[in-house]
Parts: C-alpha cells; structure tokens; sequence
C-alpha cells in the first residue's frame, strides 16, 4: 500500500520519533523511507548580504550539507528499512509537495511541531501547508507531551 514514504525532518527535538513512526510503516508495508531536509533560500537573510559574498554563500551551503548529511546518518543508523536521503534548497512545503510528486510518494510522515519564534514566522507551517496541497495522504505525528489547546 505504502511503497514510498516521504519523511521531511527540520532536526528538531522531536524528529527522532517522526522517523521512527514512519520508519515502521515502511517496515510493516515493505516500503522505501525518504528522509528529507529542505534548507531555507539564503534570500532569506537579506539583510546580511553586504557579508554574504558568493564565495561565503558556497562554503555556508556546503557546511550546511555536510552537517545535514551527519545528522542523516545519526538519525538513521538504527533503521532496518530501504531509505533514501535527499537535501533540498528552498521554501520547504513547495519543495515536499515537489519531491512527492515527482517521486510518486505515498505517503508523508511529518511532525506538527518544529522550529518556532522567527523561522516559524518566515517558513509558515510547513505542516499545515503540505496537508493543505499534497497530491497524497499525509500523517502528521504529535510530540509526547505536546497536547492540542483551544485558541
């Protein structure tokens, strides 16, 4: 049923559980896990570009991907299914919803809690937008401890 999960992770505390969870899907349906991180455009951070010269911008991308590929393989290395590690550039929703199609995925297995205060603000809800516009089903994961309040 589920051949191809899509995980899109943001190495927040919780991301261990969300690959877990879609991790045992993949396991249970025989399928392939894809672990994603979409690192943000550099845009921005506008403000600070009379520092960013376009030698800066390649050594920042390539320390960013040599830190995303270290924590793929953390996050990973207990994992007894098929996955696949793919990093990305750009607004993360329209980058998930991208790569889901073009992949044919699924399934997507995101957590609803990440990063806050001004990437909340920049990014948006990632979640929420993946939920509003994927072209497949898509299971958000709670946090232990995180509990749903009335606003």
């Amino acid at each position: 049923m589920f051949k191809k999960i899509l995980c899109p992770v943001d190495f927040s505390q919780y991301t261990q559980d969300v690959i877990n969870c879609a991790a045992d899907l993949a396991k249970k349906y025989g399928g392939e896990l894809h672990v994603m991180h979409v690192v943000p455009n550099m845009t921005y951070f506008t403000p600070y570009e009379s520092f960013l010269t376009p030698e800066n911008l390649v050594a920042i991308e390539r320390n960013i991907e040599d830190e995303v590929e270290s924590n793929f393989t953390k996050l990973l290395k207990n994992e007894s299914v098929p996955t696949k590690s793919i990093i990305k550039t750009g607004a993360p929703f329209v980058e998930i919803i991208d790569y889901a199609k073009s992949e044919s995925i699924d399934l997507i297995v995101m957590g609803t809690h990440g990063h806050s205060g001004i990437e909340h603000i920049l990014i948006g809800n990632v979640a929420e937008k993946v939920v509003r516009k994927s072209p497949c089903p898509v299971m958000t994961i709670r946090p232990k401890g995180k509990t749903f309040k009335m606003p």
